[in-house]
């Protein structure tokens, strides 16, 4: 289906084309009162299409750890002969595929959507299942319809204003924000974005391109040239480019080679990093740090460090590393769910008193 869905794509010539047919068989079925819901949105470009098209569109992001995506789905891999690898590898694909602008970016639509709902619980059966999901979601679709009113919860809140202090960084790759609070007084204490010391140019302005992407691009021609082997199929490595898949069995090589995603080859301080020294000597302990994504293996141990109590994060592709280093450091972690700042004033902007 991936395949299909990137053919489609690339061979209309537009990354909205699935979203465009769905939408003509819409408009022919017959009218009435009741909202349109398309589901499997995976590229953003078929995201800015509904969101041109229709001025009351919402996102809803349905988000479940990479565990228990493959919980439910490993009887129907292994009955078809395929192993847990390679759903790791479809997975992988559905998150980002960097090869083309055709191909699925799931982890870029949920950083859009609007609305975001944690499925990660698992129940005895799948009717179970839906009703559960169902009475999750069933209270955001009255907010956004304007048959709910409420003001945001305090999770929405902080998180809302971390993904406004997102705006504020100028990385290539992404915007991240991150709130210290306490929660007990309900007070924010610290705030931070990923971006360069005070002095140093973003690699917007210095390099026009990522530091890493540098970095690795010069890494993978050196290997190219050694007549480097996969180190899954031993077939001689040709023609590497991002997002440096081996083009013979599609091991991914940058994760193989390159520690920790090259983080160490950015001049910028992280968004958890920058709330965290922004505090100074300031006792935090017990406190909790709002992230718009889930921390990185270094910003994990300072998170440990500083005796932080809990982790709320948005992000459908946690690192792994970092869950297991924060649950052995006792920090709890929490999903955020619930109405994200994209859509904000149009939620919670209305009047509440009739």
């Amino acid at each position: 289906m991936q395949d299909v869905g990137d053919k489609l794509r690339e061979d209309n010539h537009e990354t909205h084309y699935l979203a465009k047919i769905a939408l003509n068989e819409a408009e022919g079925k017959p009218k009435d009162t009741k909202p349109w819901v398309f589901d499997n949105i995976r590229n953003l470009g078929e995201l800015r299409y509904f969101r041109n098209k229709f001025r009351d569109f919402f996102l809803f992001a349905v988000d479940c750890s990479p565990k228990t995506r493959w919980d439910r789905v490993k009887q129907h891999y292994l009955n078809l002969g395929f192993n847990e690898n390679d759903f790791e590898i479809d997975d992988r694909r559905d998150k980002y595929d960097e090869r083309t602008e055709y191909g699925q970016q799931v982890e870029l639509c949920v950083d859009d959507a609007d609305v975001i709902i944690d499925n990660d619980k698992l129940y005895p059966t799948d009717s179970v299942q839906i009703g559960k999901l169902a009475d999750k979601i069933n209270p955001y679709i009255n907010l956004v319809k304007g048959e709910l009113k409420r003001p945001p919860s305090p999770t929405e809140l902080y998180m809302g204003i971390a993904y406004t202090a997102s705006l504020m960084s100028q990385c290539i790759k992404r915007h991240v924000g991150a709130l210290i609070v306490d929660e007990k007084n309900d007070a924010v204490v610290s705030v931070g974005y990923n971006e360069t010391p005070p002095g140093i140019e973003p690699c917007e302005i210095k390099y026009r391109q990522c530091s890493r992407d540098i970095y690795k691009m010069k890494y993978f021609d050196k290997l190219e040239n050694s007549g480097q082997k996969c180190p899954k199929c031993d077939v001689v490595l040709k023609d590497l480019k991002a997002p440096f898949l081996c083009s013979s069995c599609g091991f991914d090589l940058d994760k193989y080679f390159i520690s920790d995603k090259a983080l160490d080859r950015c001049a910028a301080l992280h968004a958890e990093e920058k709330a965290i020294l922004n505090i100074g000597s300031r006792n935090i302990q017990g406190y909790t740090i709002y992230t718009t994504t889930f921390p990185c293996y270094s910003c994990a141990k300072k998170i440990v460090n500083s005796r932080l109590s809990s982790v709320v994060f948005v992000e459908p592709y946690p690192d792994q590393d970092s869950v297991d280093l924060l649950d052995e450091g006792k920090v709890s972690v929490r999903k955020f769910e619930g109405v994200k700042a994209r859509a904000y004033f149009r939620v919670f902007g209305q009047p509440r008193r009739e």
